[in-house]
């Protein structure tokens, strides 16, 4: 399959637990334009190297191809005073921004304990490795004139650099 290309399929992705994470069907497929980032590097990896319409494919994508390790220091505690909203129940998924970049992210709570609430900021599935197994529905060529983001996003560094906006040691 060529990059850029469109890909329609259904799949079933499982931990190695054998607990299904998600899954696309015929009546709700997963649709995507490939080297968009709008998969997992591994998946997309894995999809790429499939040809043809009604091809079937089970693989693996370990956790640095999925999301990830899962890291320690992504869990925090914060005193429940401090919690804007402090009705928060144990499992429930929040939106949460840090001091630092004030990005909203997806943070889990984990425990609510001695007057502490403890957020996960890893993504729900960091730290597993992911079996899909997949079926090609349909696949449509690449647009004429394709560019990946991988391609716009160095292209849009080096105009930043013609522009002056990237003072580093190799402008100019």
């Amino acid at each position: 399959m060529e990059l850029g290309s469109t890909v329609t399929l259904t799949y079933v992705g499982t931990l190695d637990t054998g607990e299904e994470f998600g899954h696309a069907t015929k009546e709700k497929p997963m649709k995507f334009q490939t080297g968009m980032d709008m998969a997992i590097d591994g998946f997309e990896e894995e999809i790429l190297k499939m040809n043809e319409v009604g091809e079937k494919k089970t693989f693996v994508v370990d956790q640095y191809k999925a999301y990830g390790e899962y890291l320690d220091d992504f869990v925090q505690k914060i005193p429940m005073e401090q919690v804007p909203r402090g009705n928060v129940k144990v499992g429930q998924r929040v939106w949460m921004s840090s001091s630092e970049d004030g990005v909203p992210m997806p943070v889990t709570v984990t425990a609510i304990e001695d007057g502490m609430a403890v957020f996960d900021m890893n993504h729900p599935l960091a730290g597993q490795d992911l079996t899909f197994e997949v079926e090609i529905l349909d696949i449509e060529a690449p647009p004429e004139n394709f560019v990946s983001a991988a391609e716009k996003a160095k292209h849009m560094k080096e105009q930043q650099k013609l522009l002056g906006g990237d003072q580093a040691d190799g402008f100019r």
